[in-house]
């Protein structure tokens, strides 16, 4: 029954992530036009892990850039890590975002300012 109203009311299951969200960093990634690529680089490894959820493009839209992603850092081991974003594109240098993410001993991820 609750389904039913939920799909004429357009209410949506709240997704269920893998890890534990209020402890993950959250990042908002630009979006990216056709034919370009996201790259993550982490220096040292094995810190935090990522999970990626590609925003959508809406079907009216003619779909030659998708809306960026919502990006979830979870930490695997306490320690700091410098997070490394290159966007390449066929025809321009690459753009590169660093960061740097401290990871305490609860493995809560916080951006270091």
């Amino acid at each position: 029954m609750l389904g039913i109203f939920s799909g004429l009311f357009g209410c949506s299951k709240k997704p269920e992530y893998p890890f534990d969200k209020e402890k993950a960093y959250y990042f908002l990634r630009q979006g990216v036009i056709a034919g370009g690529a996201v790259h993550y680089d982490f220096s040292p490894e094995g810190i935090v892990e990522y999970y990626s959820y590609v925003r959508a493009v809406p079907e009216y839209e003619a779909g030659m850039r998708d809306k960026g992603a919502d990006i979830y850092f979870v930490g695997l081991k306490e320690g700091r890590v410098e997070v490394t974003l290159t966007y390449e594109y066929p025809t321009c240098e690459p753009e590169i975002d660093s960061f740097t993410l401290n990871v305490d001993k609860d493995l809560c991820v916080t951006r270091v300012p």
